[in-house]
This record gives structure tokens, sequence and C-alpha cells, in this order.
């Protein structure tokens, strides 16, 4: 069995952990191993730390799990998987749950009695009117230990992190913040790439009216509810409210225009044997890139909001070992895992905050990550994606000047206000037909040939070697009984000659 082993700044963390008596707010970056720092300590002091309740997102609790067995071997772990599932009759060591879950199993949790708290994401109980924020509260009180663990910057400073300091009931707590350059400094540089792309007409038709009928509303908005001097706060709030879904609206329109895109691009990706991690928000968004992937007969992976709990650690692993070539994720797939086999990760739609954008980049860039990193945003000109762009990249350059300023507030809500505020000044800039990519604009690739109707794969080019065509031939689906080099290109031969006709073969160029 390897030797589990920890780095130097994870052991520093630690050390301080203890002497803070194990109530500590744990910051650090995405990416630097947060997890593996709590199931160390817990191993670590097992008999002070006790009883483990640990809260995380349902899309990581299978991966709680699994670290906890591999760092707590000593440990009974048990996963609260469902709404009914009964507790085990013998008391465990570490209880794992969604955050989903807290509120329905709030009777079973008080009876586990846990010595110690660890809440995943933290951010998610900032608001303390929640009945999930006031359900960690009452586990909290009853605990000696909390440990707070996010990556999330707190943009909205002061308020949210007070209202987080509260989960540690006046117990003295410290912030432990470590940034992923400062503990990985030799982890090759990310780089953000706005790709261009143009919406077919059909869509570009639907999304201007759908635009025109948002400008006329608020107009009317506006005038109606603060020309009359009613009171600004509510007014500001159900303004915001309202826009919220219509601008989301807008979004997920230009997000069904650049569908064709997002496909062609990941599409020419694998050919050459890159694999690719796709992020988009809205479903119907995610299953049209499925279904078009499904017709070129491109593996991939979809995590979303409904996708099974059992099943998400799987996808991630098949992706991981080379199983699969392409992941696509929704927001729930944003945090809390590892996605690193990619080097190129493509946003087909822009999320609301500059905070959550990184969260996802994180996926593929953190520790075990040993190439440069290309973030590429699809970009459709003259819509949502022109404001919602000139937004976060000023919020992005004020966090990177100062971070914690209060006046920076960085959510869905401050969001739509802003583009409420700048909606008649901005105008949509221009479209130049030379800027914008032909991606999706042509025909799809054709599909890839079944590996049955295969007798030899093809590969020329420096870029190729022995590991890579296999890497190629495995997430593309092809089973291979020689690999072999004849001086000028590599050969992977897929099936014997006599089970095909004399004559009969043709050519297929792959890229």
């Amino acid at each position: 069995m390897k030797k589990l082993t920890l780095r130097p700044f994870q052991k520093e963390d630690i050390l301080q952990m203890r002497e803070n008596n194990y109530n500590v707010f744990i910051a650090n970056a995405p990416g630097t191993g947060k997890t593996i720092e709590v199931l160390a300590a817990l191993t670590i002091d097992k008999d002070l730390l006790g009883t483990t309740l640990i809260i995380c997102p349902a899309s990581v609790t299978k991966n709680w799990e699994k670290e906890a067995r591999k760092w707590c071997p000593w440990a009974s772990v048990n996963r609260l998987e469902s709404r009914s599932d009964p507790l085990p009759k013998k008391l465990c060591n570490i209880y794992i749950i969604s955050w989903g879950l807290l509120q329905d199993r709030v009777v079973d949790l008080l009876r586990i009695r846990a010595t110690t708290i660890v809440a995943d994401e933290a951010h998610m109980a900032k608001n303390e009117d929640t009945k999930r924020s006031q359900v960690l509260y009452g586990l909290c009180r009853r605990a000696k230990h909390v440990m707070l663990l996010t990556g999330t910057p707190l943009i909205n400073a002061i308020s949210e992190y007070d209202s987080l300091q509260t989960l540690f009931c006046g117990r003295k707590s410290i912030m432990i913040r470590r940034l992923l350059e400062d503990v990985a400094p030799d982890i090759p540089k990310k780089t953000r790439m706005t790709l261009p792309v143009a919406l077919p007409t059909y869509a570009r038709r639907e999304y201007e009216k759908a635009q025109s009928d948002f400008s006329n509303w608020l107009e009317q908005q506006l005038e109606a509810r603060f020309d009359s001097e009613e009171a600004a706060a509510a007014h500001k709030r159900a303004l915001a409210a309202e826009a919220l879904v219509k601008i989301g609206y807008l979004r997920r329109l230009v997000g069904k225009g650049k569908v064709n895109a997002a496909v062609d691009w990941a599409a020419r990706a694998v050919r050459v044997g890159e694999p690719v991690v796709i992020f988009a928000e809205h479903t119907d968004v995610i299953d049209e890139i499925s279904a078009k992937l499904d017709k070129q007969r491109l593996r991939h992976v979809v995590i979303y909001g409904r996708t099974p709990k059992k099943k998400r650690q799987q996808l991630v692993e098949r992706f991981q070992n080379g199983e699969i070539p392409i992941f696509i994720g929704s927001k729930a797939a944003s945090t809390g895992i590892t996605l690193v086999r990619a080097r190129n990760l493509l946003f087909v739609e822009r999320y609301w905050t500059s905070a959550d954008e990184e969260q996802a980049e994180d996926r593929i860039r953190r520790i075990g990550q040993t190439f440069p990193t290309k973030m590429w945003y699809l970009h459709a000109g003259g819509t949502i994606d022109d404001r919602l762009d000139r937004i976060i990249k000023r919020k992005r350059r004020l966090l990177d000047q100062e971070f914690g300023l209060e006046d920076i507030q960085d959510s869905p809500e401050s969001t739509v206000m802003d583009l409420i505020k700048s909606w008649s000044q901005f105008a949509d800039a221009p479209i130049s037909k030379d800027s914008v990519s032909m991606l999706g604009l042509g025909n799809a690739l054709p599909p890839l040939p079944k590996a049955t109707s295969v007798l030899q794969i093809l590969f020329a080019g420096a870029r190729w070697n022995k590991s890579s065509v296999k890497a190629w031939a495995k997430m593309n689906g092809y089973k291979y009984k020689h690999v072999k080099f004849d001086g000028r290109l590599w050969r992977i031969t897929c099936n014997d000659h006599k089970n095909f006709e004399k004559g009969k073969f043709q050519t297929f160029s792959v890229s």
C-alpha cells in the first residue's frame, strides 16, 4: 500500500489547527488539499476529535467517503445517502451527509452527538435566515470543534464572514488562507481565452426579440417603481428577483445558440487526443450538447443536479482514468472534484459571478496538474455575453487589486443590479465577421467509425508516441491487438484482416 504523505504547508496548517483546538476557518484556495488536511487531523487527534460529522455538497460525498477510508483506515465511515436510510446501530467514527439532506436528517444528526463538525463549502451557510444555516448552528453549538472549509472568497466581506463566525458559538477561532501559487509555486500557469462565435440565424433572431422585450419591460419597471418614490430597498430587491429570471432566460437562449460551437470545439480537441471539460448552466443546454456528441459517437459523461449521488464519483473516475474524453458539468460539478486529466476547459455559458467561474476553472488547475491550463469562454458578441463579460472582468480587476472591499458584491443579485443600472447606457458591441470563429457554422465532423469496423488507426506527427496513441484509442473506445512504429507512423491494429472482405476497405480522416 502506498504511504500517504502530507506536504510541508499541510503539516503547518494542521499544527495551527491543533493549537486552536480545531476551531478554524480553512479558506485555502481550491486545489490545495483542504480535504486531506482535515482527514489527516482526524487521524492524528482521533481521541480528541471523537465522532465527526462532515457536511459537503452532494457531488463530493462519495469522494469524501473514499478519501476518509484512505486517510482514516482505523475509522468506521457512514455516508447518509437519502432521507430514509437508517443510521447504523453501532456508533460510527465519521458520518458524511450532503447539504441538501441536512434539514431532513436533523433529528438523526442530533442523536449522533458529533464532537467535531466539518462544513465543506461553508459559504453555503452564510445566510443565517435559512433553515440549513440554523440546523448547522444547532449542531455546532453542541460540538467542541468546528472546521469550516471554503475556497470561495467571501467577497461581500464583513457581513458574510461575521455570519459564518457565529458557527463557532463564541469559541476562539482562526482563519488559514493560502493561495494555490503560494503552496505550489511550480504549478503551471492558467490562461483565459475568449473564443468569439456566431449564433445561428434562427437563434440570433429569437434572442434579439427576447432582449427587446426585456428592454421594454425594464424601462416600464424603472419608471413605475422608482419615479413614484416608493421604498427603494424593497423595490430593488423585487426588481432584481424578477430581472434575475428574465436575464437568465436571455443567457439560456445564448447558451442554446452556442451548442453547435461547443460540440465542434470538443470534437476537434478529442480528435487530436486532448481530453476536455465543458461547463454550462442550463439543463437543456447540457442535454443538447450531450445529444450531439452522441451523434458523433464521442464518449462523454455528464454531472448535473439530477445525477444520482452514487454515480457522480464513478463518472469523475471514468474521466480521470482515461476511459472517457469529455466531461460535461453544470454548476453542481464546479466544486470539490478533481479533473486534472484535462488541460482545456470550455465555458458555454457565463456564470453570474467571477467566484463561480474560478471555482469551475479550479477543477483542472489544482495540485496534480502538470500542464499549463487554458480556460476557453465561448462569446457571442451583441448579446448578454458582452454585458456579463464587462461586469465580471471589472470585479475581477478590483479583487486582484484588493481582496475584501466591502463595495465589491459578487453575487447573482448584485450582478443583476449592475446590469440593470447600465442597461440603457451600454450598447452591444458591433460584431466583426473577421473576428468570429467558424466553430459550429459548417457541417459537423462525421462520426468516428465503430470499433468493429476498424482495421488500423494511423498516427503521424511529432505529438504522438506509444503512450499517447494508446491513450487516444482507450478514450475513444478502440481496443487494439498491436501497437507498432514503422519509422514514420504509429499503427494501432484493432481487428484481424480475416474479419474484413478483400477490396472493401476505405480510409477515414480522423484529424
